[in-house]
């Protein structure tokens, strides 16, 4: 790490929580001249994605259409991120805590999550994102709290 430029990874499901870790990534970028780069994972499947998405009108269109449909979706969700010229936005598949991690361990010195995701019944089930990323990761966690 070149000193003062600190390349950040920031895991975002659209969630407020998730925005809030992007502002706060953003807000120590620009004190340190450092780099935003922001990360969506989907899931593997189409249908699954159109489920968790709440797209439901996709899966009863044509099944050859999904993946441009889910495709189109995941870039208008992106766009909404305002993403400068000086970020990258990524869109991973896969479980969103092993997809973080693998991708934070590529190039980047820190990864930045929100406390709580949009998937807070399957947290408490399954265990959530930020358990598993803070299990995973080999690079330092920042967990941006309410």
């Amino acid at each position: 790490m070149t000193r003062g430029q600190i390349k950040i990874l920031v895991g975002v499901d659209f969630s407020r929580e998730s925005l809030r870790a992007l502002r706060a990534a953003r807000a120590l970028a620009g004190k340190s001249g450092g780099r935003v780069t922001i990360a969506h994972v989907r899931p593997t499947s189409n249908a699954r994605a159109a489920v968790i998405e709440e797209r439901g009108d996709l899966l009863r269109g044509n099944p050859k259409r999904l993946s441009a449909a889910m495709a189109e979706h995941y870039a208008r969700l992106l766009r909404g991120l305002r993403v400068s010229s000086e970020e990258k936005a990524l869109l991973l598949r896969g479980g969103a805590g092993w997809e973080l991690c693998r991708e934070a361990r590529r190039r980047y010195d820190l990864l930045a999550l929100g406390d709580r995701g949009r998937g807070r019944v399957a947290s408490f089930v399954l265990g959530s994102t930020v358990q598993e990323v803070l299990a995973r990761s080999t690079i330092p966690v920042l967990v941006v709290r309410r």
